[in-house]
């Protein structure tokens, strides 16, 4: 059986968003640390490393970035299949009651019955 815990999805969603934001927040940090630095041919080295540091973190964002569209994916159709669901047990529910609550026409048999019995 397949279950969804809609606020474990909602508090995964939040925390991939922090850490988004996090890591936002280092790439900006790095890329100062870069261009502050980038004049100085002594530190070329270092400028290589971190300007592929600053690649591989924005690589890691955009998989946080895509895992987050995923896990917000899935609770919107999840709550959608659910809603539809309750929808249409309600439905059912409706229709049955009203089912039972039919008139019937006894036109046509009353035409047909030769004599009445009472008893």
């Amino acid at each position: 059986m397949f279950t969804v815990a809609i606020r474990a999805l909602a508090d995964s969603s939040q925390e991939l968003q922090q850490m988004v934001r996090k890591l936002n927040q280092q790439i900006q940090e790095v890329e100062g640390i870069v261009s502050s630095i980038r004049r100085l041919s002594a530190y070329d080295d270092v400028i290589h490393t971190l300007r592929a540091q600053v690649q591989k973190m924005n690589n890691e964002k955009r998989r946080l970035m895509e895992m987050m569209a995923a896990l917000n994916q899935i609770q919107k159709m999840y709550l959608q299949t659910e809603r539809r669901i309750t929808e249409y047990g309600d439905q059912i529910r409706k229709d049955n009651y009203y089912r039972g609550m039919d008139v019937v026409n006894l036109d046509g048999i009353r035409n047909n019955i030769q004599g009445y019995r009472i008893r």
